[in-house]
């Protein structure tokens, strides 16, 4: 009797549709990418720009002002490769195929997702410089998650689908919170699912709960910083009076504001009437004498269609930092899904055994199952391979739930 073994067209079908049913960020955020990246052979590295919709400022009178179009680009590039493999007999794949789906693609597929999900929520909150909610102190208010869609709206965020994803000790918050919606009538208890919204609520079209949200610890702080020098502009702050020693003060992913600089509506580019908050873009220490050069964005524009800021900072003028020192919050995400992008790429298909790229156009991912066959053990060794990257393209489309 011919064996009868799970094919690789199959099996990698099965392990795709598994994967993108259970990541949860990853399933919310863009996945549609140039076509530079469907191709056989795209190498770990390899960027492709993503382009942004240029920016204009209204002008008014009858006399024509012509404005420059100005293209954003944004690399995005594929940085991993991860991988699964397990090992099946002739024996199994011909008396026990149903086992194949059970104990490997299934699991396969849930575990890809997880590696997915944990990459990407890792990264891509560093990128996201607004904050609401205190770190080290799980929302146990509507008015976190209020404020958070404010902050979205305030920076031209289109208005839906928003999604919300937190964990599982805030979602446990927020349920308690509210309560009062559970009760017998049926278009309110609708809206809860598994102690979760199953549906819009509190400005957020959609909430996930995911175990990969990532905690980030505050860096070690020291001093009262202040800003060094009146007027300046662009992708770094000097600042001084931190504790006049060298030693690390900030960690990427770190925010903070400064004294009466506050962000604008990139529409209408008016005060939005909140402190511009900017995030840490690499880990800042001090010298000697506690001056340090912070890298942080957004950069300081204070005029022109790329405007951030209604001012620049003053000569001494007060940083404050979002969380006290070495505080462990975990960070929630409210985002648009053009805020993210994941690229995903077909790699090459080996010329020893069987294998098969997949990718769908609904999913927009990419997986490589590929067999082979040892002769002297009966033995079909099977991998799973997919290679991605991460880019956080319209930061301002974000918004981190500080826990």
């Amino acid at each position: 009797m011919a064996n009868t073994i799970a094919t690789p067209t199959w099996t990698a079908r099965k392990l795709l549709l598994v994967a993108s049913n259970k990541a949860r960020f990853v399933g919310t955020i863009t996945r549609k990418l140039s076509d530079d990246f469907v191709v056989e052979g795209t190498k770990v590295g390899a960027t492709v720009n993503l382009r942004l919709p240029p920016r204009f400022q209204t002008q008014k009178g009858q006399a024509i002002q012509v404005q420059p179009i100005v293209d954003t680009l944004v690399p995005v590039t594929i940085t991993d490769q991860a991988q699964i493999a397990w090992n099946y007999s002739s024996f199994t794949a011909t008396l026990e195929l149903q086992d194949v789906e059970e104990r490997c693609v299934e699991p396969a597929g849930i575990q890809l997702a997880n590696t997915y999900d944990a990459d990407a929520l890792a990264r891509l909150y560093q990128d996201v410089f607004s904050v609401e909610g205190t770190p080290g102190t799980i929302p146990n208010t509507n008015a976190t998650y209020l404020n958070a869609a404010a902050r979205l709206t305030n920076f031209a965020a289109p208005t839906g689908p928003r999604k919300a994803t937190i964990n599982a000790l805030m979602r446990a918050s927020i349920a308690n919170a509210n309560l009062a919606l559970f009760n017998p009538s049926k278009d309110i208890s609708q809206l809860w699912k598994e102690g979760m919204f199953s549906g819009a609520a509190l400005s957020w079209d959609e909430w996930y709960e995911d175990v990969n949200v990532f905690p980030h610890t505050v860096g070690p702080l020291g001093g009262a910083p202040t800003v060094n020098g009146a007027g300046q502009t662009g992708s770094s702050l000097v600042t001084q009076a931190w504790t006049a020693a060298a030693a690390l003060r900030l960690r990427k992913g770190d925010v903070f504001t400064v004294a009466n600089v506050f962000a604008v509506n990139p529409q209408n580019y008016r005060s939005t009437t909140q402190l511009q908050q900017f995030v840490v873009t690499a880990d800042t220490s001090s010298d000697g004498a506690g001056a340090a050069t912070i890298p942080i964005y957004p950069p300081i524009i204070t005029s022109g269609a790329f405007q951030t800021v209604d001012s620049s900072p003053a000569n001494a003028a007060a940083l404050t930092i979002v969380g006290a020192a070495n505080t462990v919050t975990p960070q929630g995400l409210g985002y648009h899904p053009q805020a993210f992008v994941m690229a995903s790429a077909n790699l090459i298909k080996p010329t020893v055994g069987e294998a098969k790229n997949v990718r769908m156009k609904d999913i927009n991912l990419s997986v490589r199952y590929w067999i082979a066959s040892d002769i002297m053990t009966d033995q079909h060794p099977s991998r799973l391979d997919g290679i991605y990257g991460f880019k956080t393209v319209r930061p301002e489309f974000a918004v981190r739930f500080a826990s």
